[in-house]
């Protein structure tokens, strides 16, 4: 009898390892390798990441817009790229992947790509589940970054609000029985980032 309880709780603790790993795994960061050589307005660039992850690279304007994108689904990337047609001035290189991005400021000039790795930002992604009708938001703060969750009906009325301060992790659940079958819209929000999520009701 013990045996057989011990062989339960061996496969019971195998499972959540099995599961923990595969979590990690989502969660870890790519290695995201800028290579200024002195090639001017060129620049290698170099990406590792876990087997079957996918990430995409964008070059962008400090206020957003996408300039340049290539998308990458190799383990061990190296690529160069010419940003010839830009002007000289201040851009973003962002690496971004299903569950977070790594934001690098980065300054153009004439004859080089200059940037300083204490500028480089992580931003992790909201993680949002719907279980019938209880609705998980799960947010990784480590900035204690304000954070902001709206639940809104198809007419953008505000049903539900609420905001976190000081936090480094957010786990909030949000009990949804009483409202009618249909489509809302879950917004979180912090001072730099906006995230919108289709929530269906049956």
């Amino acid at each position: 009898m013990n045996s057989i309880i011990t062989l339960w709780r061996g496969l019971g603790a195998a499972v959540l390892l099995i599961i923990s790993i595969a979590q990690l795994n989502a969660a870890k960061l790519p290695i995201f390798t800028i290579i200024n050589a002195g090639l001017g307005k060129q620049f290698g660039l170099k990406v590792h990441q876990s087997e079957n992850q996918s990430a995409l690279f964008k070059v962008s304007t400090p206020y957003g817009k996408v300039l340049l994108n290539q998308r990458i689904t190799d383990s061990d990337y190296a690529g160069i790229f010419s940003l010839e047609m830009l002007q000289e001035g201040e851009y973003v290189f962002t690496l971004e992947t299903q569950v977070n991005e790594i934001r690098q400021p980065v300054e153009l000039t004439r004859r080089a790509i200059l940037y300083q790795l204490s500028q480089r930002q992580i931003v992790h992604f909201p993680e949002v589940i719907l279980k019938g009708r209880q609705l998980d938001v799960n947010f990784v703060n480590p900035n204690r970054a304000q954070f902001t969750i709206k639940l809104l009906n198809r007419g953008e009325d505000v049903l539900y609000q609420e905001e976190f301060t000081g936090l480094d992790d957010i786990e909030k659940r949000l009990n949804l029985l009483e409202l009618p079958r249909g489509t809302y819209h879950l917004q979180m929000v912090t001072l730099a980032d906006c995230w919108r999520k289709e929530v269906i009701l049956e």
